[in-house]
């Protein structure tokens, strides 16, 4: 009997164990999905970072430092509430100005917040593409974190406005894409409403930050014809407060480009048919680096399109006919490529150059025109990618079994050689000198890559190499006033004052509005021996940049010429504009105390301004110590002036100034006769 009840009794501790088993299965089964999302997400940042990881020991580049290190607005020297008048994309000076209150001037800070704003935008856009039931949404969202071409937008700080915008153009897009989703049941209908004005107010930031974002609202449109397969008047009424945005402040921009942006000298005004052409161009071209990123090239060679040639309309041609196809295939796998397409089209079109830019003076593309245009396009790499890869076994045919496993490889490849094209190139844009060399390597005719690299090389007293690029630069562009500027500054130091002063009124005459160009001929003038000139163009710059440095060289000059009262003014309005100068307090404080005119001298007064022009140089600047020591004694304090000339002589004997510190023995011996130091009256 016991043999025939055990059996019975076993079997249902065996299936409760199994369904225990399957409990726990399930229940891991669901925590791994829970977690998934997360770690899929992980990932997607991982990759950022990793492709990345060069610019965090990276510094400015090009023009960073004008708009940070430099810019009032940022360094908030200037009333923030002029950045609505002064700058067409407001939220990114906003942003920089957080930074900088923050980070300084550390550049790291800076690309590690563009690195971050673009691991917010993949991540975005992987939430879009899923919310779009597009195929591959995960893989299309990695192929746009690695993609080499965004390194324009998101290593070189400048394009934070690129970066940002992204973020609010998709946060825009999946608020939208929310709304048209969500059930119209009357309960819902609130719910709905809210992620309605949510998507207008984040597209109203996507254009405070960048004004490119204009294109969201077609945008949006090609979205909802993918999911609906057609568009009603309703939807286009929908997108109308959209359009109304994108119209403004595209207007908005196109006047402020044209009016506080754009040189005069700098554009070759353009035909429309001319335009028209050239956009066919670019759009192929962009296709190409977005397809395939490679030799990828800071300032492009610049070609030019004649609308005359009839084989200049072909690629126009081409890009309306693959629409064309897309279009009637639009009900099978022409689908996918034509929202594509549209929408890459769209997100050029301020781009492609119907609208003038500083930037078409140089090269009519670029890699950070580019930044929007790549999500459509790694969209629908991988979608396709997605779709093999994601095909089911087939039993009967060994060969099919191969194809999607051959797929993942071939997308894990393609995901991990973008990503090491982008550090690659992400090591490029650490450093300027680089960035030049690479643009020079690859495009020797870049006239803005010859003057910024011929800066540097000057900077770093290669002043014979620096002078060669910049030569170069304006053989590219004979109408470059900055570079005919900085071609001028080198030959003065060079002290080829009349080669230097022909460059220098070459940029003046191309930039009337150029105060250091005015200040730098100045000293060529004054080289030459015409100071009277040099005066004129002192007194040009200082109408435009009325710059302390720039009274304190005009103050010297005119006490050359011996000026002394003129020269007292305008070191008086240096000491006002910049009261910490110490250049300018010691110049006045020498003028007071040894003019030769008897009116002109205050001894208190310049006993006040040469303690205070020590005290800021610590006491270690020998002229200035000696300068105090001629206050004293014209304010008769002759043992403190004793004292300060024998401490400049010191100062100059440790530097090595052995002939200012015979001046000071000779300035010695009166102040220890009780004699205060007089200059001698000018020549007439």
């Amino acid at each position: 009997m016991c043999d025939e009840g055990c059996p019975p009794a076993a079997k249902p501790e065996s299936e409760s164990s199994r369904v225990r088993e399957n409990a726990v299965t399930e229940s891991r089964r669901c925590a791994v999905a829970k977690l998934w999302p997360w770690g899929r997400a992980a990932i997607l940042l991982l990759l950022v970072l990793a492709a990345y990881a060069p610019v965090f020991r990276g510094g400015f580049v090009w023009d960073d430092t004008v708009l940070i290190d430099r810019n009032s607005l940022v360094k908030g020297e200037a009333n923030l509430l002029s950045l609505w008048f002064r700058e067409d994309f407001p939220l990114s000076i906003v942003a920089f100005w957080l930074q900088w209150l923050v980070w300084g001037k550390h550049a790291a800070g800076y690309h590690v917040v563009n690195v971050l704003l673009h691991g917010t935008g993949v991540l975005l856009l992987w939430r879009v593409l899923t919310r779009l039931g597009i195929q591959g949404d995960w893989l299309g969202a990695a192929l746009f974190a690695v993609h080499p071409v965004a390194v324009a937008s998101v290593a070189w700080i400048s394009e934070l406005k690129n970066t940002l915008s992204l973020v609010f153009f998709l946060a825009s897009l999946y608020c939208y894409s929310r709304f048209d989703l969500e059930p119209r049941a009357p309960h819902a209908a609130h719910r709905a409403s809210n992620w309605y004005w949510l998507a207008l107010g984040a597209f109203l930031l996507a254009l405070l930050s960048k004004t490119s974002t204009v294109m969201l609202p077609v945008v949006l449109l090609a979205c909802v014809w993918w999911r609906c397969g057609r568009l009603t008047g309703r939807d286009v009424l929908r997108a109308a407060p959209f359009f109304a945005l994108a119209l403004a402040f595209g207007s908005m921009t196109v006047w402020f480009q044209t009016h506080h942006v754009i040189p005069d000298h700098a554009m070759r005004s353009k035909g429309f048919a001319e335009r028209l052409a050239g956009s066919g161009w670019a759009l192929w071209f962009y296709l190409g680096k977005a397809l395939l990123p490679l030799n990828l090239v800071m300032i492009y060679p610049r070609w030019d399109v004649s609308p005359a040639q009839w084989w200049a309309w072909l690629p126009l041609g081409l890009w309306c006919g693959a629409l064309a196809t897309c279009w009637s295939l639009r009900r099978g796998g022409g689908r996918h490529a034509l929202l594509a397409l549209v929408c890459f089209s769209a997100l050029l079109f301020p781009v492609l150059g119907f609208f003038d830019t500083y930037f078409f003076s140089m090269s009519r593309v670029s890699d950070h025109f580019a930044y929007l245009s790549l999500l459509p396009m790694t969209s629908l790499a991988g979608a396709a990618l997605g779709k093999a890869a994601g095909k089911k076994l087939a039993p009967a045919s060994a060969a099919r079994n191969w194809q999607p496993v051959t797929c993942r490889v071939l997308t894990t490849a393609v995901v991990l050689a973008f990503g090491w094209l982008t550090a690659q190139r992400a090591r490029v844009f650490a450093t300027d000198e680089g960035l030049w060399r690479d643009t020079l390597a690859k495009n020797p005719a870049a006239w803005v890559a010859h003057n910024n690299l011929g800066c540097l090389l000057a900077e770093q007293g290669k002043l014979d190499d620096a002078a060669r690029h910049f030569e170069a630069s304006l053989r590219g562009n004979p109408r470059n006033a900055e570079a005919h500027r900085n071609l001028g500054k080198a030959l003065v130091l060079r002290e080829e004052f009349a080669k230097a002063d022909q460059h220098l009124r070459a940029a003046v005459q191309l930039n009337p509005k150029d105060a250091e160009a005015h200040r730098t001929r100045a000293s060529a003038l004054e080289g030459l021996g015409r100071p009277h000139e040099a005066v004129t163009a002192l007194q040009a710059a200082l109408r435009i940049e009325p710059d302390a440095d720039t009274r304190v060289e005009l103050a010297g000059l005119l006490r050359r010429l011996g000026d002394f009262r003129e020269a007292i003014t305008q070191l008086r309005l240096a000491v006002t504009a910049k009261p910490d100068g110490a250049e300018a307090l010691n110049n006045l404080a020498w003028i007071l105390a040894t003019a030769a005119d008897p009116n002109l001298r205050n001894g208190p007064e310049a006993v006040q301004l040469a303690e205070r022009a020590c005290q800021l140089t610590g006491e270690k600047d020998a002229p200035m110590v000696a300068t105090r020591a001629a206050a004293y004694a014209e304010a008769e304090r002759f043992p403190e002036a004793v004292a300060s000339a024998e401490k400049a002589i010191e100062l100059a004997n440790a530097n090595g100034n052995e002939q200012f510190a015979r001046i000071n023995q000779q300035l010695l011996r009166l102040y220890r006769a009780h004699l205060p130091y007089h200059e001698p009256p000018a020549k007439p």
